[in-house]
């Protein structure tokens, strides 16, 4: 069962990410329509010690139910 303070939480988080990210979200929101199956996702992180990571994966069907749920909550969209 979801905690409803924890998504309240989130809710604000999510905000506030918005504003002070909006390029990110302007760019997962075009971004994200464009996915399909087998579409790769990479990650790097680089930390402010200068260490880098990195790792991919490659979306399958039910990443891609994720990825429209989360279109759905994250950027508010409809499909």
């Amino acid at each position: 069962m979801i905690n409803p303070a924890a998504l309240l939480r989130l809710k604000n988080y999510l905000g506030q990410f918005r504003a002070d990210h909006p390029k990110a979200v302007q760019f997962v929101r075009i971004m994200s329509g464009k996915v399909t199956e087998g579409t790769v996702v990479e990650m790097n992180i680089e930390l402010p010690d200068g260490t880098r990571s990195k790792a991919n994966i490659k979306l399958s069907r039910n990443d891609m139910e994720f990825v429209n749920e989360l279109r759905k909550v994250i950027l508010g969209d409809k499909q």
